[in-house]
């Protein structure tokens, strides 16, 4: 028996494009010529709320949060979806548009019909559940054209929350990268690696229907889309050549030729320019901030530019270099405050003293004029005013700092003390504890940058994000744990994660109307899912502590990160690694 074949097609486009979204046409505000309006009653509509009111819910609080620490009035958001919508750095939100077979395959009435409205509802049956960072607001299966498919307009978000900003806010980047689409070296940004789990996720789908997948595209499958385009844009150019080669000598009067010539001039110079993007190699390009980052990639993005996001940056072709350039000269970061920046450098300062006249020193040492008496206070080299310690915030009143301080040199003094334990007793310990010893000297000699737990807070040794992961690796050490131990840890959550995906599979196929029980299903999935990547984690750490390669590691991807502040305006070949200029 011959298994029937379905195509599948996904597609996503952004608020700000001309045809990326309208949420009206979905929710048939009006009707466009190839709707059927007989059918329209039968249309499903899974979720039906305003972008306006999604922001609210989403982030009023984040945005309130935020504006409630702002000095200046200017810099408070009034409504965030205008921030976003107005701004030009992220998209308002998204619409994915998902469809099982075309309107040449499956047509009204069909079997086929009612297979491809089944497997729609299967794939969004579990969409918010596979995407906890995608908020869908407005959601429809159409029925009423000529096959069906579904409109998920949905509003990205991250929870981790940043040095700067809102807690919780937009970015489809961050978002993605949050579900675990970390970038790779391969090319493939967060953005190509979701929507390729999201394709597989429909072809699961129809292998549990009983149907298997038909690649419209099999002689494209190998491009990669600006190869696709090269393609297209020669085949066009091959037929105007061919056409201006077969001209007739009784068409071919002066103005003909001339024209024919102007053709063919513009032809040749976009063949030229065809051929220079084609072998056009892929450069390197690192920004010290992330917001500089994602408002070049942003920009990019919209003027159809290719590139490939990296760990520490993203590559892109050479020749765009000169466009590359004159969007970074647009960018303009948000200032620092002189307060802003009297926190970052008592952090600095603290963490590096060895005495409270030693951090003053330092402080001094950073251009800082320093005035004690009753409250102690500090002056920017370019300032005008003391700023009081205690209008910091009450960790950095004299006082506090003075604790923390002594906190900090006992947490020296006892890992000093601990290294040479251990190392008397031959324990393993010892690799994790030389590892936090070098992690602390990396950074009071400037070579890693700061990591804090609570960002209210001055940076200590009890206040940093590092030094806390190491501390927990010590004490499951201390407790037993080996790094075999890990490693089973990691590879029996991983079986257990691919059993707990197999039952929601089994229970969907089987056709399971209980919602309570998938509920269920899906929490226990997620909750494997989670220690299953605390464990990749952790047996990551241990693996490269006990390799050494630990610290080296973090070192060199924070180099890679300051390039671009030690050549603010250059460049790396991505082959060569040669800088330029």
């Amino acid at each position: 028996m011959t298994v029937e074949r379905f195509s599948i097609s996904f597609t996503l486009g952004k608020a700000s494009a001309a045809h990326g979204a309208n949420v009206n046409h979905n929710n048939r505000k009006f009707l466009a010529d190839n709707i059927n309006p007989a059918e329209t009653s039968h249309n499903i509509s899974y979720k039906m709320q305003s972008v306006e009111s999604a922001y609210q819910e989403l982030f009023g609080e984040a945005v309130k949060e935020y504006n409630e620490r702002q000095k200046r009035p200017c810099r408070r958001i009034a409504d965030y979806y205008s921030h976003i919508a107005n701004g030009h750095r992220e998209e308002p939100f998204y619409e994915a548009v998902v469809q099982f077979g075309d309107c040449r395959t499956v047509q009204p009435g069909t079997q086929r019909w009612y297979a491809a409205q089944t497997m729609l509802n299967d794939y969004m049956r579990d969409f918010e559940k596979r995407n906890p960072n995608l908020f869908v607001f407005n959601a429809v299966m159409h029925l009423d054209e000529a096959s069906p498919h579904l409109h998920i307009d949905f509003i990205p978000f991250y929870t981790k929350e940043r040095q700067r900003g809102l807690k919780k806010g937009v970015s489809m980047r961050a978002a993605l990268i949050e579900q675990g689409f970390v970038p790779e070296h391969n090319g493939k940004n967060q953005l190509t690696l979701w929507e390729e789990s999201e394709r597989k996720k429909m072809e699961r789908i129809l292998h549990y229907r009983g149907f298997i997948r038909e690649d419209k595209h099999a002689d494209y499958a190998h491009m990669s889309v600006g190869e696709y385009k090269t393609l297209q844009d020669s085949r066009k150019m091959e037929e105007m050549l061919r056409h201006s080669q077969t001209v007739s000598d009784r068409d071919a009067t002066r103005m003909e030729v001339y024209r024919l010539k102007e053709e063919l001039q513009a032809t040749q110079q976009t063949v030229r320019q065809l051929e220079a993007e084609k072998d056009s190699p892929y450069v390197k390009f690192f920004y010290a901030t992330d917001d500089k980052q994602a408002y070049v990639m942003q920009q990019l993005e919209e003027m159809g530019i290719p590139f490939r996001e990296t760990e520490n940056g993203f590559e892109a072709q050479e020749c765009h270099i000169k466009t590359i350039r004159s969007i970074e000269k647009n960018y303009h970061g948000q200032p620092v405050s002189y307060r802003e920046q009297l926190k970052e450098d008592i952090d600095r300062c603290l963490t590096r003293a060895t005495s409270f006249s030693d951090f003053l020193k330092r402080l001094q040492g950073e251009g800082y004029s320093i005035k004690q008496g009753k409250y102690l206070a500090a002056k920017p080299l370019h300032g005008e005013r003391y700023i009081r310690f205690k209008s910091l915030g009450e960790h950095y009143t004299e006082a506090s700092l003075r604790g923390l301080l002594d906190e900090k040199l006992a947490f020296e003094k006892k890992l000093a003390a601990k290294i040479e334990e251990a190392k008397t007793k031959q324990s393993p310990n010892v690799m994790v504890l030389l590892t936090a010893r070098g992690y602390m000297d990396s950074f009071i000699t400037y070579r890693l940058p700061v990591r804090k737990l609570w960002q209210d807070r001055p940076l200590t040794w009890v206040n940093d994000a590092e030094l806390d992961k190491l501390s927990a690796l010590n004490a499951a050490l201390n407790n037993g744990e080996t790094v075999d131990s890990f490693r089973r840890r990691f590879h029996e959550l991983t079986e257990q994660e691919k059993a707990a995906e197999r039952a929601i599979e089994h229970m969907i196929y089987m056709g399971e109307r209980d919602t309570k029980k998938l509920t269920e299903a899906r929490a226990h999935h997620d909750e494997i899912k989670a220690a299953q990547k605390e464990a990749a984690e952790k047996l990551e750490m241990i693996e490269k502590i006990m390799n050494g390669t630990y610290m080296q590691d973090m070192l060199e991807k924070f180099s890679e990160r300051k390039r671009s502040e030690i050549v603010p305006n250059g460049y790396y070949n991505a082959n060569t690694g040669v800088r330029r200029r």
